[in-house]
């Protein structure tokens, strides 16, 4: 019975997410939120929640760092309250690649999406891996009228949607990229979108 109820729990939350079509754009920071032509790089901004149907929607993004410093220094996840200073983040070239980065200590560091398969790590984004995961792209969402939805959206290879889950410890919302559509929800998760830019703005 239990297993039922988390099961239709779990399908209800799936059902809130908007009925969208997907749409990559390019991997350049020309394609994120406040690019600056003079300098290539674009924001500052903040990452946060959307369409989680939740509270939590507009909740901005910071990061927890991990023990395992041979993985990552941290992982970012959605902060469990509104109005809590959180660290910024841009666009900028890392090397021969153009990535998200997050300040961490008054320096930025890049992100990417784990690919830790089989791992309690898989799907979610890291600061500062050490070996790098998959790159995270900008997506923009057209609704079935062809509408688009506002804002720019984090994805990898067409795939934007995001389980959400509470770490306890934290009090932040850890977020794993769903990357196949069968993909089943752990006990406790509920699935979203994540936003970059500022949740007070239109887009």
């Amino acid at each position: 019975m239990l297993s039922l109820l988390v099961t239709l729990a779990a399908a209800a939350t799936v059902r809130a997410i908007p009925d969208v079509e997907v749409v990559p754009k390019g991997n350049t920071c020309s394609n994120w939120p406040f690019f600056r032509q003079m300098s290539s790089v674009a924001g500052p901004f903040t990452l946060f929640a959307d369409s989680t149907g939740t509270e939590i929607d507009g909740n901005r993004a910071s990061y927890v760092t991990i023990s395992e410093t041979t993985i990552a220094a941290g992982w970012v996840g959605i902060t469990g309250q509104q109005g809590v200073a959180v660290p910024q983040v841009q666009c900028q070239v890392f090397g021969s690649a153009e990535m998200l980065a997050m300040n961490v200590n008054g320096q930025f560091q890049p992100l990417s999406i784990s690919e830790y398969i089989y791992h309690e790590y898989d799907g979610l984004v890291f600061v500062k891996n050490v070996a790098r995961g998959a790159p995270i792209e900008p997506h923009w969402h057209y609704y079935p009228n062809g509408t688009r939805q506002d804002g720019t959206f984090l994805g990898w290879n067409n795939f934007t949607t995001w389980a959400y889950l509470l770490d306890q410890q934290s009090n932040k919302y850890r977020i794993r990229l769903l990357t196949d559509s069968a993909q089943k929800l752990y006990d406790g998760e509920f699935t979203g979108f994540v936003r970059a830019g500022d949740p007070s703005l239109s887009d």
